[in-house]
């Protein structure tokens, strides 16, 4: 027995998605586990009208033990700091409460700790859409990511806790930074200082969840606001260096954007998709530009950050 008695402590922050969260209780109860595996399951509400727990308390039975705290500060750095402080296992494990686990996702990881030294890993996140798209967005490659052989080492732009397996023992000491929580990139701001600080994290392709995306998400608005997002929180975590620096970096954000605006009309040739490629390629440079210039950007006013 391990120093906490526990073994793996899978940690869900929530907020108002009664749903999503029961779907993926169900999920974790179907999932396979080793023999003799001692393993908690953790919901942190954030919502201080504690709106999860008829779901947590409909499924405490099937996954005993099954762990709930209500968080008041609306903040999604908050809510996973707190389970961070009530996580009792020797490995973390983070999934989001808008995901489904694959049956293989507990034993998947399992088995990648046992053979490979490492700090953490991380797992596809495939997308499952509520309401099939249509157009130029069927194809679904918009909300595609990027996936790589087993035990390959990873770097920062895919370092999220939607779906992770963490040391605990790697992050003690270690918060989330709430100043991340309403703009999203708090937890790729934490794994990317383990990283720093010399943490090995590995990619781990059998660990699969499944993302249900709703049909509001399924428009360009939505995808424009995300690219340029992303272009923000990249900006915040990687800036560094003189103002001299970023003023080079922030005319090449201008120049980068220019150059795809004037390639639009030959994109919109191609057809609606392309032309959808390269706006929110523009996106993504304003939203570096918007961080460079010294502004702030808070796409998550109600409820906390999913860091999608």
């Amino acid at each position: 027995m391990g120093a906490t008695g526990c073994d793996v402590s899978i940690c869900i922050a929530s907020y108002r998605r009664p749903r999503g969260l029961a779907r993926l209780l169900e999920s974790l109860a179907r999932t396979k586990r080793p023999p003799g595996l001692r393993l908690e399951t953790i919901v942190v509400d954030n919502d201080a009208d504690a709106s999860a727990e008829p779901v947590v308390r409909a499924h405490a039975e099937a996954l005993d033990p099954l762990r709930y705290f209500v968080e008041p500060r609306r903040n999604i750095a908050h809510a996973r700091n707190r389970a961070l402080d009530e996580a009792l296992g020797e490995w973390l494990m983070f999934v989001d409460d808008d995901e489904a686990a694959d049956e293989a996702w507990i034993s998947a990881y399992l088995e990648l700790l046992e053979r490979e030294a490492c700090d953490g890993a991380f797992g596809p996140v495939l997308s499952q859409f509520e309401a099939a798209p249509r157009g130029w967005l069927a194809a679904g490659e918009f909300f595609a990511r990027r996936r790589y052989p087993t035990g390959s080492e990873i770097d920062r732009s895919d370092l999220r806790t939607s779906n992770a397996v963490i040391r605990t023992r790697s992050i003690a000491g270690l918060r989330f930074d709430p100043a991340f929580g309403r703009t999203g990139g708090s937890d790729t701001d934490l794994f990317c200082r383990m990283r720093r600080a010399g943490a090995r994290f590995l990619w781990c392709d059998e660990a699969r969840v499944t993302e249900f995306v709703p049909p509001e998400r399924c428009r360009f608005a939505f995808l424009a606001q995300r690219a340029f997002r992303g272009g923000c929180v990249f900006t915040r975590l990687a800036r560094s260096g003189t103002r001299a620096d970023s003023a080079v970096r922030a005319l090449r954000a201008v120049a980068a954007a220019g150059g795809l605006a004037a390639l639009l009309p030959f994109a919109a040739l191609a057809g609606r998709r392309p032309l959808a490629r390269a706006a929110l390629r523009i996106c993504t440079q304003a939203g570096h530009l918007w961080t460079l210039l010294g502004r702030s950007y808070e796409e998550y006013g109600d409820g906390f950050a999913t860091d999608r």
